[in-house]
């Protein structure tokens, strides 16, 4: 008993020194910022180098919220803009193309307090092409959605397929998901499309 009650005090210590850390990341931001904005001051190499490391280990600076922009077409236009600057790298890495379910994660994962409603992400990723921004959203026949890169051809994917398909023989989607190194749902995707345009049967 007396083990187990230590380890909860720690566990609250640990929450608490948690906790004083992010107050002190908030004010640090608000300090930069106030002082960017008024133009006032000058920001410390230790502020900035402070500053830096807070971001890379709590995701984003300043995320787009429901209180900043409200709950409309403004708030979807932010943060359509912000998942052009956020995704660019993780889908470059990733051939170009993730399952949305793969983007709720990732950018849930970097907003950190600001968690993201499911229905506000779709309604973001259906303005990217509208506003020009170098991601899409694209549903495919089965219903699943992907955001992919505007870069990203469908011709490439399926020759790329029938590439490995030649080399390795038939493939089950969980095999073929394993040698290109993407998730299962669109390793079986990137199948039926082949399928579909008639390379594959």
């Amino acid at each position: 008993f007396q083990k187990k009650t230590h380890f909860s005090f720690q566990s609250f210590e640990d929450l608490s020194k948690l906790m004083v850390k992010a107050k002190e990341m908030v004010e640090l931001s608000k300090s930069i910022a106030n002082k960017i904005k008024d133009k006032q001051g000058d920001i410390t190499e230790d502020e900035t180098i402070r500053f830096k490391s807070y971001l890379l280990s709590m995701g984003i600076a300043n995320p787009v919220t429901r209180e900043t922009y409200g709950s409309g077409t403004q708030y979807h236009m932010q943060l359509a803009k912000q998942l052009a600057g956020m995704l660019q790298a993780p889908l470059e890495e990733r051939g170009g193309i993730m399952s949305l379910t793969e983007v709720y994660c990732l950018v849930n994962r970097a907003q950190g307090m600001e968690l993201l409603l499911p229905e506000d992400l779709v309604n973001a990723c259906k303005m990217l092409e509208a506003l020009k921004l170098p991601l899409r959203l694209r549903v495919f026949d089965s219903g699943v959605m992907v955001i992919e890169l505007q870069s990203h051809k469908e011709e490439e994917m399926v020759a790329s397929a029938l590439e490995t398909v030649s080399e390795k023989g038939s493939q089950t989607s969980e095999e073929f998901a394993k040698l290109v190194g993407m998730s299962v749902l669109l390793a079986k995707e990137r199948l039926l499309l082949a399928e579909k345009m008639g390379h594959l049967c």
